[in-house]
């Protein structure tokens, strides 16, 4: 594109001034003199102060601005052939480039401190790219290595237009790394990419990197974006532009180049619509029809082999507890995706059927690479199950559609694959194909999982179907809302925690406990939060977003500042009100980076309406309520608080249950590595009195309680601005 009017004009005045276009700023955009000190190989091996080198293109017509991060493992910046010399190449190819000297070897918080410098550098670019002369319609970012990780990073703290265009990757580090006490991935694609990206890492560079930018870039493709990944055979690690480069990267410039010329192909049609029989299904279908065409069913299962093994002789117990009094039928088939089910509908399987309830979990499938030609993205799997939900409406219009998430399962063993996170974003999405009339969705994956998020094997031995033991514990959890759709009791064992068994509103407050839920069902995707805050009324009345009566509004504000925080807090909540809150959507689709739960009290309640918990039960409950922020939010660090004295003397029961159920968490939370603060003596006297000063009624904090535990959260706050 040729150079903005603006532009031409802006270059002008400088002229007529005596002035010239700065070479090097500062990210306050302040002109100066150099870069930092570099050694005789072009290496600079300190940054406190970080800068901008800007390039401009000579080409006639400039097609965008590229900002380029060198490598160096956060030790050192090779900043000639991860910068200048990819300036010089992006120049040629007719972009201006932005080489950042971020911050390096500055201790502990030298990661930090980089993203900081990062997210600065963008946004100038973006904000300062006409008075600055550079191309400011099309932004790629480009990151070698430890730059590719921080290039990585910076993407993942960016939505919609504030993505680049263009993210390029090459031989990125640290992408394997994960969430401390986790098998996680801390680093993945936005939920919804909006450019394209560019991958390549040699074959034989470490095994864990190579692996790990697989996975980045089939998640990316996997959520309806293009990538391209690039792995040669050899050429090892940082390469760079070096005047000799290793054989089987010679031409990797010739594959930047081709990517950053050629369009995105137009996405395939997509077949999850298209229905066709599944291979081999015929003696199945056949027999399913005989079944339809004979009897009249209440409940039908549709659906793939997880479906398909409920009515298998391992499953028997299952199958006659909670699926056969109900008059069922089991049409799931093995190795189904939506488009073999699409095809079995339009071919007679529920013909003259009107069941009270039919259950559809598929997917799974859809995204498998290893067994099919076609691996289909999130959009596309969502389509496909929205038009097989449109089918059932249409077939059996008087019937209720449970639509259960796919489960999380992998082919590549406990740890997530881009299997399992196509499958979880797709899970997200499909919350939006319930009404809550005809259509409602569940979510069971927290079941399935460990409090480090790898698969349970004893639950899910190989890591895709649910064993017996397994199955039963689903069945369970789908009781209640199983019974209350087909208007029956609930059948088999429940769980004799009633912490454990999600309740909606239980005690009388205040406050309108439904349509605090539904504003923050409406408000949750425009807050977009950064951070998120689950509990009780302690957490309701600090304050932020959704807006409510609050004792401590000085303490969020000195805290949180301009962050992004969602404020999950209801006052009387018990542990089984948040599971049904997260169960019904308050979670889902959102990212933060920060969850933290601070719940338990109102357990201790004895009421009308609900039992004391022991303390046992209590940490059960916590437990549970981890697990379900685990499956919904795999990406966020988890904070659990010991939960906060409440009643003026140590030797009050309540006090003591707390004490005790206190004890229990932070054992449980020791064992598997999530984060514990307890803050309680901070609010007590040499003789364990609770202040008043602190907690006006003994329970709730007073700006000052609230101070002391902002100050105690401050340790934990995500990285970045």
């Amino acid at each position: 594109m040729i150079r903005s009017a603006l532009t031409s004009l802006f270059l002008f005045s400088l002229s007529s001034l005596g002035a010239e276009t700065p070479e090097w700023i500062d990210l306050e955009a302040k002109p100066i003199s150099g870069g930092n000190s570099r050694d005789e190989n072009g290496r600079i091996h300190k940054v406190d102060s970080a800068r901008l080198h800007l390039l401009r293109s000579a080409q006639k017509e400039v097609k965008g601005t590229v900002m380029v991060l060198p490598g160096g493992g956060y030790g050192i910046l090779a900043a000639d052939h991860e910068g200048d010399k990819v300036a010089a190449f992006f120049n040629a190819q007719g972009f201006d480039a932005a080489v950042l000297e971020y911050h390096v070897s500055a201790g502990p918080a030298t990661r930090d401190l980089a993203l900081v410098d990062a997210q600065k550098a963008w946004r100038l670019l973006h904000q300062k790219n006409a008075e600055l002369s550079l191309h400011g319609e099309r932004f790629g970012l480009l990151g070698f290595s430890a730059g590719g990780h921080l290039a990585a990073r910076l993407t993942s703290r960016l939505v919609g237009a504030e993505q680049p265009q263009d993210l390029m990757l090459i031989y990125p580090a640290y992408l394997h790394e994960t969430l401390p006490g986790t098998v996680l991935q801390a680093l993945v694609p936005p939920q919804h990419p909006a450019g394209r990206l560019f991958t390549l890492i040699a074959a034989n560079d470490k095994a864990e990197w190579v692996n790990s930018a697989g996975i980045y870039a089939k998640t990316w493709r996997g959520s309806n974006a293009f990538a391209q990944l690039e792995i040669p055979t050899a050429g090892g690690h940082g390469f760079g532009l070096k005047a000799d480069l290793p054989e089987g990267v010679k031409d990797w410039p010739d594959k930047l180049a081709s990517f950053l010329k050629t369009p995105s192909p137009a996405p395939a049609a997509n077949s999850a619509i298209v229905p066709v029989q599944q291979p081999g299904s015929q003696e199945r279908h056949a027999a399913k029809l005989k079944l339809v065409q004979s009897h009249k069913y209440d409940l039908i299962l549709l659906g793939d082999s997880i479906t398909h093994n409920l009515e298998t002789p391992a499953f028997k117990s299952v199958w006659e507890t909670h699926f056969a009094p109900r008059n069922a039928l089991d049409i799931g088939t093995s190795g189904a995706r939506t488009e073999n089910n699409l095809w079995s509908l339009d071919n007679g399987l529920l013909d003259g059927q009107s069941p009270k309830v039919i259950t559809l979990m598929i997917g799974t499938n859809n995204v498998d690479e290893k067994n099919y030609p076609v691996r289909h993205s999130v959009g596309q799997l969502v389509e496909g199950t929205r038009a097989l939900v449109a089918k059932l409406r249409q077939k059996c219009p008087e019937a209720k559609i449970l639509l259960i998430k796919p489960f999380l399962g992998s082919y590549d063993g406990t740890a997530p694959t881009s299997h399992r996170m196509i499958l979880e974003r797709s899970g997200a999405e499909l919350g939006k194909l319930a009404d809550g009339e005809h259509v409602f969705l569940a979510d069971f994956n927290h079941l399935f999982l460990s409090p480090d998020g790898s698969i349970n094997r004893e639950l899910m031995p190989d890591c895709l179907h649910p064993s017996p033991k397994g199955a039963e514990l689903w069945a369970q959890a789908m009781e209640p809302l199983l019974s209350q759709m087909m208007g029956d009791k609930i059948l088999g064992e429940q769980p004799a925690n009633s912490a454990l068994i999600p309740k909606t509103k239980l005690e009388e407050d205040s406050y309108d406990w439904f349509a605090r839920h539904a504003e923050i069902l409406k408000i949750k995707n425009e807050v977009r939060p950064d951070i998120v805050l689950i509990g009780d009324s302690i957490t309701h009345f600090w304050g932020g977003l959704p807006k409510s009566h609050a004792n401590g509004p000085k303490a969020w504000d000195e805290l949180f500042g301009q962050r992004r925080v969602l404020n999950l807090g209801f006052g009387w909540d018990r542990f089984q009100n948040m599971l049904w809150r997260l169960d019904a959507g308050e979670l889902d689709g959102l990212t933060p980076r920060l969850v933290v739960i601070h719940a338990g009290t109102n357990n201790s309640s004895e009421t009308k309406n609900a039992r004391a918990n022991t303390a046992p039960e209590i940490a059960e409950g916590l437990a549970a309520l981890v697990q379900r922020v685990r499956a919904k939010c795999p990406q966020a660090r988890i904070l659990v608080m010991g939960i906060l004295p409440r009643e003026e003397l140590a030797s009050h029961p309540r006090r003591v249950l707390l004490d005790a159920a206190n004890a229990a968490i932070e054992a449980w939370a020791k064992e598997h590595k999530v984060d514990f603060l307890k803050l309680n003596d901070k609010f007590l006297d040499a003789e364990g009195k609770l202040s008043r000063e602190l907690c006006s009624d003994l329970c709730h904090p007073t700006e000052k309680g609230y101070r002391i535990w902002a100050e105690g959260l401050k340790p934990f706050l995500p990285a970045g601005e």
